[in-house]
């Protein structure tokens, strides 16, 4: 019997990298396409079996390259001897031989799902980029570590110090020479080859990220004869662009330059910027200087960045149409905070880095991300210790996401860890323009500063348009078009001319407008936005807060108001995706109101977002309430008894785990049923009878849910409304036999429909995959739960998807279907996590104790069934159902395997411990990955 071979294992800490590639493969593809791929099979064949020979791992192939990693120099330095040879002596069957350029390079690498990645990686790719088809590059780390342990008839030729196209420190490169490898290359295709000429600055920082903005630039440089890169200060432009042009060397056969024109006071000075770069400044020639370099450039394959435009783009615009008019091969890279303004030009608007997710909740998670990378990078200059570990890595997501993953940003950040903590730096970041200070001295002085990097934008506005940015600022989150002109037209400034600016400032990237088929919706990044309110208030004082303030808090209320009919009917989808958007505009204008003492302008937004915070979970609707009622005139009135009614349902829905919020709910009910009544509101009376009903409900007063509920339904019916109808009966099935409950909820469902509630219509449903399931009906069952999710899912009603799709996990559990349980329910744990637990997690720990039993993990599953049964046991209190029916046998079964495969003591031991556990504890131990310990 012969053994498997053992599958290898990617090497960790510090490794020696392999990178391989083809040159000419394009060209091979195009002129000999079914020869190129018999030969690439062979390649392929060849690299694999002498990386794994030698002990490697491949860990990545893109086309015809290849990545592998190694334990060691030497057993890298074999697989490359191995492969070269053999790649030398094979009869390719293409016209030309098969010929492959390989680098190799050692240091630590960060190791993440098979795949690595850092400074060490990007290193060894460029190492290879620079070589020609059959030479070995190896770097002066690894040459360091073989230079006493090389095969015998194997040399490393020193091929001196090299820049490569990173634009960081220079390399010390070897050449591998050895028996059966060619020895005699042209020069690398290096920053220091003579036949590529540039004058590309170095940069001491390594280049982080940006792959895919790097191939989006050399794509449009490619088909584009001008194309500018804008964005905000501090994005990262000239950094974008000098990689892409670094990267686009070897095509440009009269070099790439880069001219700096932030030191230009003037225009007219920009003609001599470049002719001073290009070596043919003006020496007496009776032509202006810009036709000198009109024929200079006319016939010469040349690619020219010009960085910084802004503080002279009618200048920079005017000579860039003219050399692009003039000189058909060359082609210009601008960088600047606007556009040109070009027929021709291709605008780049570069993104701030990738982010995590608020979502991300993994080590690795994070780190993937270009800001995480970035910010880890730069503070390991200040600290060469710091790692991105469980203790860190939500601190620094936290830093990168608060600083919009601007690059000058997190590196200004980064410096601060010489001094200070991650946490530290956190908690200042309210103070950003003072805590980020003290960049690079070899930087532009509006470089080295946060705050004179946006100073430098501010200071190229027009009055107008600075007027109109501050008065952006009273925005949180983003803003339509028509809450901008309402905002800003005060004064001098009206609706009109507030559209038209606020597109100016678009193009200057001090707004960012984010576009869909459908609508344009308008940003601003936090950083400007904290700076622009700084200037608000520093040039206009309190009373031009106060009054931009006010204008931002009216056209909420009003939005709020119109919306508040459509919650609950026809239209509710619309304005709920609506309202979404502008959630962080409703709060800052409660906040505002309330700070104002406008405690009847809190009560109306309160009651007007109801459906809102229902739906969403928006507790802090529940807290705006509370607090304006306690200040508010407590003579009744129509809206504070909307108010009561409001903040009855709230508690009763989201606060259900809460004791005190469950009798205050009822407080609450009682104060609205007396003023209803006083006030004659027959309609406010039924719904307070509606708040009462929950409380009885939860206190296991039966008989008083359902007289509370047929005194309201008789108001409802008599007074017409189908919709409160609809909600008020649904308490008559209490106690009901199972047919009555069940044409009870039908009937409840009918109303909805007819009212146009699609929400409530979609929990109705959920009602009735309950009483299906109790009943044995699983194929009911699952068509009204599948329905109910469908629902929810469209209108985006997280409450109330939470508690459907917890339903759906115990339902697949049930079928048998473990594999689509695993990641559901560490979905619905994570959604629980972020709603801050204050929802019924007993199913969701259950579900969790069976997926967790599925894949072997049988001491955690012990544990977690015992987390679940002591949830259960504190939702029962609240007046939930006991599982009944194919739950309970569920329940029944998954713990008598437990026990059977574990023994009683051991199982027991576990569901004690699970048990005591707090909800937080319990959860996490849900979502940890791997066994229990």
């Amino acid at each position: 019997m012969t053994r498997a071979a053992p599958i290898p294992r990617i090497p960790s800490g510090t490794v020696t990298l392999l990178f391989t590639d083809v040159e000419g493969s394009t060209r091979l593809w195009e002129a000999e396409p079914e020869a190129m791929a018999r030969a690439l099979r062979r390649h392929d064949e060849i690299l694999r079996v002498a990386i794994g020979q030698a002990g490697g791992f491949v860990f990545k192939t893109v086309g015809d390259a290849f990545c592998a990693a190694f334990a060691t120099p030497q057993a890298a330095l074999a697989a490359v001897l191995a492969a070269e040879r053999t790649l030398g002596a094979e009869p390719w069957p293409t016209g030309r031989p098969i010929r492959v350029r390989m680098s190799l390079h050692t240091g630590v690498c960060e190791e993440r799902d098979n795949d690595y990645f850092g400074p060490v990686v990007n290193r060894a790719a460029r190492l290879e980029a620079v070589a020609h088809g059959g030479q070995v590059l190896v770097s002066g780390a690894t040459a360091e570590l073989l230079s006493e342990a090389l095969p015998e008839g194997a040399a490393l030729r020193d091929l001196g110090s090299h820049r490569l196209k990173d634009l960081g420190r220079p390399e010390q490169v070897f050449q591998l020479e050895a028996d059966g490898l060619a020895s005699a290359f042209p020069p690398l295709g290096t920053l220091d080859n003579p036949e590529l000429p540039n004058n590309l600055p170095g940069v001491p920082s390594a280049f982080v990220g940006r792959d895919r903005e790097v191939a989006e630039v050399r794509s449009l440089l490619g088909s584009a004869r001008l194309v500018t890169l804008t964005g905000a200060g501090g994005c990262g432009k000239t950094r974008l662009a000098l990689q892409a042009a670094a990267e686009l060397l070897d095509g440009t056969g009269d070099g790439v330059w880069f001219v700096e024109l932030a030191p230009l006071a003037e225009a007219e000075q920009i003609p001599g910027a470049v002719a001073a770069v290009l070596g043919l400044a003006d020496q007496g020639r009776q032509q202006p200087l810009s036709a000198s370099l009109t024929e200079a450039l006319r016939d010469q394959d040349t690619l020219i960045l010009l960085d910084n435009c802004e503080h002279v783009i009618d200048g920079a615009a005017k000579f860039c149409g003219q050399l692009v008019r003039d000189c058909p091969r060359l082609r210009i890279l601008a960088t600047s905070r606007e556009p040109l303004g070009l027929d021709g030009e291709h605008v780049y608007r570069v993104p701030s880095l990738s982010l995590p997710t608020g979502e991300a909740e993994s080590v690795d998670d994070i780190a993937v991300t270009d800001a995480v990378r970035l910010f880890v990078d730069r503070a390991r200059t200040q600290d060469s210790g710091f790692a991105l570990d469980e203790s860190s890595a939500r601190l620094v997501a936290s830093v990168c996401r608060r600083l919009d993953g601007i690059p000058l940003a997190l590196e200004l950040a980064a410096g601060r860890l010489s001094s200070m903590s991650i946490q530290q730096v956190s908690e200042r970041l309210d103070q950003r323009f003072r805590l980020l200070t003290g960049g690079s001295r070899n930087a532009m002085p509006r470089q080295q500063t946060l705050q004179a990097a946006v100073d430098w934008s501010f200071g190229l506005l027009s009055p107008a348009e600075r007027k109109v940015l501050l008065r952006l600022s009273v925005f949180a989150g983003g803003f339509e078009l028509e809450a901008a002109e309402v905002i800003c037209a005060a004064g001098d400034v009206d609706a009109f001319d507030a559209a038209d600016l606020l597109g100016s400032l678009v193009s200057k990237s001090l707004v960012v407008a984010d576009r869909t088929p459908e609508s344009v919706r308008y940003r601003m990044l936090e950083t400007i936005r904290q700076y622009a309110a700084q200037e608000l208030l520093r040039s206009g004082g309190e009373a031009e807060v106060l009054a931009a303030r006010d204008r931002h808090a009216g056209y909420f209320l009003r939005l709020a108001q119109e919306a508040a009919p459509a919650l609950a009917g026809r239209g509710q989808g619309i304005w709920l995706r609506r309202l979404d958007l502008e959630w962080e505009n409703l709060r800052a204008a409660a906040t505002h109101l309330a700070a104002e003492g406008r405690t009847e302008d809190v009560l109306r937004l309160g009651v007007w977002l109801l459906g809102l915070a229902l739906s969403r979970g928006h507790t802090d609707v529940l807290a705006w309430l509370q607090e304006a009622v306690d200040l508010a005139d407590a003579r009744p009135s129509l809206l504070l008894t909307d108010a009561l009614i409001s903040i009855g349902l709230l508690n009763s829905t989201l606060m259900r785990l809460d004791p005190d919020a469950r009798a205050m709910s009822e407080q609450y009910g009682e104060r609205a049923l007396a003023m209803a009544r006083e006030l004659g509101e027959r309609r406010r009376e039924a719904r307070a009878l509606l708040v009462l009903g929950g409380g009885a409900y939860y206190r296991h007063d039966l008989d008083q849910v359902r007289r509370l509920g047929e005194e309201g339904v008789a108001i409802a019916r008599e007074i017409g409304d189908v919709h409160l109808r609809g909600q008020l009966q649904a308490t008559l099935s209490i106690g009901g036999s199972d047919e009555e409950k069940r044409r009870v909820r039908l009937d409840s469902l009918e109303c909805f429909r007819r009212s146009g509630d699609e929400l409530l219509a979609a929990n109705e449903m959920h009602m009735l995959y309950g009483l299906d399931m109790m009943a044995g009906r699983l194929a009911d069952a699952r068509a009204y739960l599948t329905e109910a999710i469908a629902a929810a899912e469209r209108l985006g009603a997280n409450v109330f998807l939470y508690f459907m799709t917890t339903d759906y996990l115990i339902l697949l559990l049930i079928e048998g279907r473990h594999a689509e349980a695993v990641p559901l329910v560490r979905s619905c744990l994570l959604t629980a996590r972020r709603m801050g637990l204050r929802l019924d997690v007993s199913q969701l720990l259950f579900g969790a104790a069976c997926c967790t039993a599925w894949q072997g993990d049988h001491p955690r599953a012990a544990r977690l069934h015992g987390a679940a049964f002591r949830e259960m046991s504190a939702a029962i209190e609240t007046g939930n159902i006991s599982w009944a029916g194919p739950e309970q046998q569920l329940r029944d079964r998954e713990q008598a395997t437990l026990r059977e495969l574990m023994g009683d003591e051991a199982y027991d031991a576990g569901f004690r411990s699970g048990a005591g556990l707090p909800r937080s504890q319990a959860v996490e131990l849900a979502l940890r990955r791997g066994p229990a310990g």
